[in-house]
């Protein structure tokens, strides 16, 4: 988030639809290090500390089986802080902040639905529980 409260996202290389940065947690690894490494990974910025916001848990849906998603609230970036954004390329295609209500139309269905809940925690300075992005 910047300080005019819009959120970063970020477009993948290999989909169609916008994201937010994050990927997947790795083998012995917690999914809070594994949001800080995959923020690393995919825009460069070395965060400090995330404040937990959401798990969704979706049910299995044959191929992509089941899965927990955990959202973090990577805080408000400065400008100097903005301005060290470097996307890895092979993953992230670009970046933009965006107003949360802006963004809706180019995220996937899922994450359209969690994303607005997500900030209404972060809000009410609450975590949040949800199944299949509701």
């Amino acid at each position: 988030m910047n300080a005019k409260d819009e959120i970063l996202i970020v477009k993948p290389a290999y989909k169609d639809h916008w994201s937010i940065a994050g990927g997947v947690v790795e083998e012995n690894e917690s999914p809070k290090t594994a949001c800080l490494r995959e923020v690393k990974e995919e825009i460069g910025i070395d965060l400090k500390n995330v404040k937990f916001l959401c798990v969704d848990y979706t049910a299995n849906k044959g191929e992509k089986g089941e899965s927990l998603q955990f959202i973090f609230f990577g805080g408000k970036l400065s400008e100097s802080e903005i301005i060290k954004i470097r996307l890895d390329k092979k993953e992230i295609a670009e970046f933009r902040f965006i107003k949360i209500r802006d963004s809706l139309p180019l995220l996937s269905e899922r994450l359209k639905m969690r994303l607005p809940k997500c900030l209404d925690a972060l809000t009410n300075n609450i975590a949040i529980y949800l199944e299949g992005g509701g």
